[in-house]
């Protein structure tokens, strides 16, 4: 069952916000950040940007952290909502999502996910990399970018196969597996969205327009409130196949490119999410771990940079073969390197 399945009884009787509705939005809240229901309502072009079956999806799909972080040079001291409100402070000045006329907000996620070679020798590479556990195993680095111009409604551009990176090999097969490397680059592509929109062609209508950000659709109905913030995911009513995917704090990008009250916001109402903690400092960034919910008992991670006010990673306390950083900078034009279609 998804968040908006889930809160649909939840204070249906109220017409305010009691201490009661809040701490039932903590634990809705606790569970969104963790849940990736994109994939389940509007179907994306296929974009398997790590190259080997939805792999790269499969791994996003339970990761809300902000991935690798070295250890911290000291233990640490604030909450984990002294963090996020501070962060929320930070991200209404937040100069990397202010960019130029004809400049570009770049947003680069590097992934590092470790790949076992399952053997198949009808394969005319003698097998194939999936994420499960196998004796010969792979650690991949691979990066994707999405460039938001400053000017929304001009193109936006998607480099999926920006780059990839062996960065160690092992076991039994490690000759033929990393001859099979190759399948990491399969169907990386380049997408382009104008005006940040795109179609899919197997929807029901083949000409709607669907948004590259799904948060787009709500800016203006999303209340700054922290509290009603989070009443209001509580009761949103998704309706299936719209323009943009149900509404969620999880993703680092639509988080990232929301108007900067609003990022304060959202940054407030995951801090109120219950059993919530930090697990590292380093310099600017803290890593929060937050509980999946339901019947698991997984921690998702997300890196904060409390600088700059921005989710600049996404991983998982309880499986460590997938996580991810991401970089937010400014740049002048989209690199001549990328094949634009």
């Amino acid at each position: 069952m998804d968040l908006i399945e889930q809160v649909r009884e939840i204070g249906s009787d109220q017409t305010r916000l009691d201490e009661a509705s809040v701490q039932t939005a903590r634990q809705a809240l606790a569970r969104e950040t963790v849940r990736n229901e994109r994939s389940k309502t509007i179907r994306r072009p296929v974009r398997t940007w790590a190259g080997v079956g939805g792999l790269a999806a499969g791994a996003a799909a339970v990761a809300f952290v902000i991935g690798s972080v070295v250890a911290p040079a000291a233990p640490p001291q604030a909450s984990a909502a002294e963090v996020l409100n501070a962060a929320a402070d930070a991200t209404l000045t937040a100069a990397a999502l202010d960019p130029a006329p004809g400049q570009y907000i770049r947003i680069q996620e590097v992934s590092t996910q470790t790949l076992g070679w399952r053997t198949d020798r009808s394969s005319p590479e003698g097998g194939y990399w999936d994420s499960q556990d196998q004796p010969t195993t792979a650690v991949v680095r691979q990066s994707r970018s999405l460039y938001v111009p400053a000017d929304r409604s001009g193109d936006w551009v998607e480099d999926y196969g920006e780059s990839t990176e062996l960065l160690s090999i092992s076991g039994p097969d490690a000759t033929e597996a990393e001859a099979g490397l190759s399948q990491l680059e399969f169907n990386v592509r380049v997408d382009v969205y104008p005006g940040g929109l795109f179609e899919q062609p197997d929807a029901i209508d083949p000409e709607q327009k669907f948004h590259r950000n799904a948060l787009d659709c709500y800016y203006d109905e999303m209340p700054r409130d922290p509290a009603e913030l989070a009443r209001w995911l509580e009761d949103y009513d998704y309706e299936y196949m719209s323009d943009c995917a149900p509404p969620r704090l999880g993703e680092p990008v639509e988080f990232n490119l929301a108007p900067a009250d609003l990022r304060a916001s959202m940054f407030r109402a995951l801090a109120l999410v219950d059993g919530a903690r930090v697990e590292r400092v380093d310099g600017d960034i803290t890593t929060i771990a937050f509980p999946e919910g339901g019947e698991s008992d997984w921690m998702q991670t997300v890196d904060v940079d409390t600088a700059q006010g921005l989710i600049v990673g996404r991983g998982n306390l309880d499986d460590t073969r997938w996580s991810s950083r991401i970089f937010v900078t400014i740049v002048d034009g989209i690199p001549s390197s990328v094949p634009l279609p």
